[in-house]
């Protein structure tokens, strides 16, 4: 009843002119059509032999209404610049005139043979929302099986398109920097558990420790390593992949002089554990051995259970929220529309621009509902039976979510910036080969190619941490820099958890000196030596030479001899030698 009122409620004072044209455009020729019935699933088409087919879950209508896949006029909708079609636009009504549906539609649209590995990148769906063409990152795997598969919340019109790379590439900066710039800072709670890890493992010095956090909090931010695991429940995998941040934040910090000089103080006669293991590996140690014996050392100590329920925080909208087009539906179309001139939104417009999610907010809400119920050791059942619990969850996600969308639209300016600055990373990860989709590079041949340029961007700040920043160790000029970061990166992803190995290879390549090296210790620049020479004085001689940036300084203090003084004073006794 609430949404058959809110329906009608919205269907009185929708202005935008694309709604009507969305929910009773005519279609062309009829591709299948079915009866759906709201307590089962239905399929209607077939993508193989009709070229498209879609898959509706029970609980998508609130009755039973005929659904049909329909061909649209391409006269009416063409293509944008930079996009052509590889199917007919399709668009999908009902008899109900339903537009926002209760659950997520599949959509599988058949590919052109002649599409190959190469073109993947480019390959997107899309959906007209009345005024112009809105894309739809695709699923990786359906991608390499042959057919473009996305889910709708919405029935619209919709296309399978190849894209001019420059246009993809900036489809997926955009997504990337909004992601980045709206995602939630770790919480007082994650943060805290890695603190008690750095404690029991012995970093205790404040420091020590801050420069530790720093590089962890790095990683953290917008993890979707994290948001998944907690989705799925493997608090086991938390706790490795946890042990695994602190250990690459402590290997990272041993070539700090203030981490190292801090360590020394109160390491005191500390002959084993982590803290010991850092001075050693300082000293010059197994890099290899040194990450096993952090990460071991740090899961036997690391809060497992109680960093599993932090980070399921991370799930009530979740990094990866801004890579669902209802969501962008729902921002670019409703939240513009319905926002006020003073920035305010109110009440009844969150309805709506909720309600035009559809289903992409049940899933946040059901995805939350879950982690909580796995992090928390009860079943989903149990959170759903306490009333009370479930509006409380399904409220923090509603508070995220619009602390997200309101981020985005106070923050267009930082996104723009780091939108242009991903754009010019994936320019270069595509120039040196790191977005082929045939050098997988170790990558799960399912990771979508979002992540995958998230894991590549967060695997060059890696390995520029490492090097304090400094771009110039990599060449002499841009193209060489780029060229020797894309090999690094392809050389970190080859050396999988081995990091000992990869920092072998940095310091072969000449990119990373050794801790020591490193800490400002005298290092021999050049050796000589100096002949004695007669005073050239009464009182004394004094000479002085430097080399590297060292001085060195030879005094000689003359004595006389009043036998010889008469004819030679090269008799030098009480001669002393200051070192600086």
């Amino acid at each position: 009843m609430k949404r058959r009122l809110l329906s009608l409620i919205l269907t009185a004072i929708m202005l935008l002119s694309a709604m009507a044209g969305l929910t009773s455009c005519s279609s062309g020729d009829g591709l299948a059509s079915g009866k759906v019935s709201p307590k089962s699933e239905k399929k209607i088409g077939n993508a193989k032999r009709d070229g498209v087919e879609i898959v509706i879950p029970a609980g998508t209508f609130e009755k039973a209404v005929n659904v049909s896949i329909g061909i649209a006029d391409e006269n009416e909708i063409a293509a944008e610049d930079g996009a052509s079609y590889l199917f007919s636009p399709i668009e999908l009504t009902s008899d109900g005139g339903e537009h926002t549906l209760g659950e997520t539609v599949t959509v599988r649209i058949k590919l052109p043979k002649s599409v190959s590995e190469d073109d993947y990148l480019t390959i997107m769906g899309t959906y007209y929302d009345g005024e112009r063409w809105e894309y739809i990152l695709p699923d990786a795997k359906a991608i390499q099986n042959g057919y473009l598969q996305f889910g709708t919340p919405h029935f619209s019109r919709f296309a399978a398109v190849k894209l001019e790379k420059e246009k993809a590439l900036d489809k997926y900066a955009e997504t990337l920097a909004t992601q980045k710039v709206t995602g939630s800072k770790p919480s007082e709670e994650l943060t805290d558990c890695f603190t008690q890890t750095l404690d029991n493992l012995g970093f205790t010095d404040e420091t020590v420790q801050g420069i530790i956090m720093q590089k962890i909090a790095k990683e953290l931010h917008s993890s979707s390593e994290f948001i998944i695991n907690a989705k799925n429940g493997d608090i086991g995998d938390i706790a490795g992949q946890g042990a695994e941040l602190v250990a690459g934040a402590i290997l990272k910090s041993i070539g700090d002089k203030k981490v190292v000089e801090q360590l020394k103080t109160y390491a005191g006669g500390a002959t084993s554990g982590a803290v010991a293991a850092a001075l050693k590996l300082y000293e010059g140690g197994d890099y290899k051995e040194a990450s096993k014996e952090f990460v071991y050392a740090a899961l036997d100590v690391i809060p497992a259970a109680k960093l599993g329920k932090a980070v399921v925080e991370a799930t009530k909208a979740g990094a990866e929220m801004w890579q669902d087009y209802s969501v962008e539906s729902a921002y670019n179309v409703y939240l513009k529309q319905n926002i006020a001139s003073d920035g305010n939104i109110s009440a009844d417009s969150w309805d709506i621009i909720f309600y035009n999610m559809g289903s992409g907010l049940d899933y946040m809400q059901r995805d939350y509902r879950t982690a909580y119920a796995k992090a928390s050791g009860k079943t989903l059942k149990e959170i759903e039976a306490d009333k009370e619990l479930k509006n409380r969850l399904d409220n923090q996600v509603v508070n995220e979510v619009k602390r997200s969308f309101m981020s985005r639209y106070t923050n267009g300016n930082a996104i723009a910036q780091e939108k242009d600055r991903i754009k010019e990373m994936l320019a270069t990860f595509d120039a040196y080969g790191l977005l082929s989709w045939s050098n997988l590079l170790k990558f799960p041949v399912d990771m979508d190619y979002a992540t995958r340029i998230d894991s590549l961007m967060k695997i060059r700040e890696n390995i520029l941490d490492l090097v304090g920043g400094d771009r110039s160790v990599f060449g002499s000029n841009e193209d060489v820099i780029e060229g020797n970061l894309a090999e690094a990166i392809s050389k970190w992803l080859q050396c999988g958890k081995d990091r000992g190995k990869f920092y072998d290879w940095m310091r072969e390549k000449g990119y990373l000196a050794s801790p020591k090296e490193t800490i400002g210790y005298w290092k021999l620049v050049r050796s000589f030596e100096n002949d004695f020479m007669k005073s050239a004085s009464d009182e004394y001689y004094s000479s002085t030479w430097s080399g590297g940036s060292g001085s060195y300084a030879y005094n000689c203090k003359v004595t006389h001899d009043s036998t010889y003084w008469a004819s030679t004073h090269d008799n030098c006794n009480g001669e002393f030698v200051n070192n600086t």
